[in-house]
């Protein structure tokens, strides 16, 4: 404020810089006070219990050897905002799990069963939908060269506040011609298939429905495609969108197992089947330490020790890898010396130019690394401003007299 808007006893709408340093706006606890005022005002005390509680406790863990690490634990509820981001430690684990059972065929299958629009909104019961799950990756198997696949429910499309379920079918294509086209006689087979089941299903006469089918061939987009079918639908934005009557209707479905997993590669046989075809079950996930069951030094399981705040997570005895993993110093600097790209642009050191030659994700030009690492620099030294400023509060204006 100003010295001539004291003197003329108006106000102004600019806010200090410091002040919005101090106090920055977060969207997601904007959504996340909406959210639990709902679940509040509608008795739903367990699955609000659950969204304040996500993220104040960490796993601890330890190998043999004394190297330790620690894990985020979350609600692994998608209306959470902090579960329902996309790349979130829940989204995370589904699609690495998701990628060691379908990232290993030439050809990725990709299929989406549509309700009509009145079955949405009808809002079909658990066993309707478990049936419905149970017929896509039947139909799938007998009309495609596969061995098993993966069946996701998406209760909601783009469109905000309206029900949309589809079911989502991914599978592997064991097939020698590496193309994946099928015939126009076998795509109309599976509508037809699908609308009569449909029909029967919730009594309807309907004369065809919407299906579609698309293939992947390439590695990148076989990962996109199963980032995108495995990530959060029903977030907090979108939550918040539907109706009364279609919010307790998804609430309901607490428990309930959306991601289902058929033929070869249900939960019982997949592991036997990919040793078969000679497949590691677990390669991608032990690449990531959310979800690596052992130590990247010393290659020993992890293990169990207690259940811990986040708060005591002292920093001088660990670095924080992401947002949701913190591992020990001697943990941290195996990472950095073995020659992860990330942690050297994390930690501000020059990234060697040998690491990163023949990369497809980073070939750039000696310039341009030039200028992300300048860049990198000054938004440090921006960050060291900005905490420097907070502890420091605003001068007092001296007051003015009116005469």
């Amino acid at each position: 404020m100003s010295v001539a808007e004291l003197s003329t006893g108006k106000s102004s709408t600019y806010v200090h810089i410091q002040d919005k340093l101090a106090e920055p706006f977060s969207p997601n606890d904007l959504c996340k006070s909406w959210v639990l005022e709902w679940l509040d005002t509608n008795y739903c005390e367990k699955e609000a219990f659950r969204i304040r509680s996500c993220g104040t406790k960490a796993v601890s863990l330890q190998c043999p050897n004394g190297h330790k690490k620690r894990i985020r634990l979350t609600c692994h509820l998608e209306i959470c905002p902090r579960c329902g981001q996309i790349g979130s430690l829940v989204h995370k684990r589904r699609y690495l799990r998701a990628l060691d059972r379908l990232n290993w065929a030439p050809i990725l299958g990709y299929m989406v069963f549509t309700l009509p629009r009145e079955v949405s909104d009808a809002m079909p019961s658990k066993k309707q939908l478990s049936e419905l799950e149970k017929e896509a990756g039947v139909i799938v198997r007998e009309n495609f060269e596969t061995e098993g696949c993966m069946v996701r429910t998406h209760f909601m499309g783009e469109e905000i506040s309206k029900l949309h379920i589809h079911i989502n079918v991914l599978f592997p294509i064991i097939d020698k011609t590496g193309t994946g086209k099928v015939p126009k006689e076998t795509l109309a087979l599976i509508r037809q298939q699908w609308t009569n089941f449909v029909n029967k299903t919730f009594n309807l006469s309907k004369e065809k429905t919407n299906v579609f089918y698309k293939f992947k061939t390439s590695t990148i987009k076989m990962r996109h495609v199963i980032k995108y079918v495995t990530r959060p639908v029903v977030v907090a934005e979108k939550f918040l969108s539907l109706s009364n009557e279609q919010k307790s209707w998804y609430l309901s479905f607490a428990g309930w197992h959306n991601t289902r997993w058929y033929g070869q590669l249900a939960n019982c046989k997949y592991k036997q089947y990919l040793q078969e075809q000679g497949v590691d079950h677990i390669a991608n996930q032990e690449k990531d330490l959310a979800t690596a069951t052992k130590c990247p030094v010393c290659n020993e399981r992890y293990r169990y020790q207690e259940m811990i705040d986040v708060a005591d997570i002292y920093k001088n005895e660990f670095r924080q890898i992401d947002k949701d993993v913190w591992v020990c110093y001697e943990t941290f600097a195996y990472l950095l010396n073995k020659g992860s790209p990330n942690l050297k642009k994390k930690c501000g050191q020059p990234v060697d130019s040998k690491l990163t030659t023949g990369c497809p994700q980073t070939k750039k030009t000696a310039k341009s690394k030039e200028w992300h690492l300048r860049r990198h620099e000054k938004n440090c030294r921006q960050n060291d401003l900005f905490y420097s400023n907070v502890e420091h509060q605003p001068r007092a204006v001296p007051a003015i007299s009116r005469g």
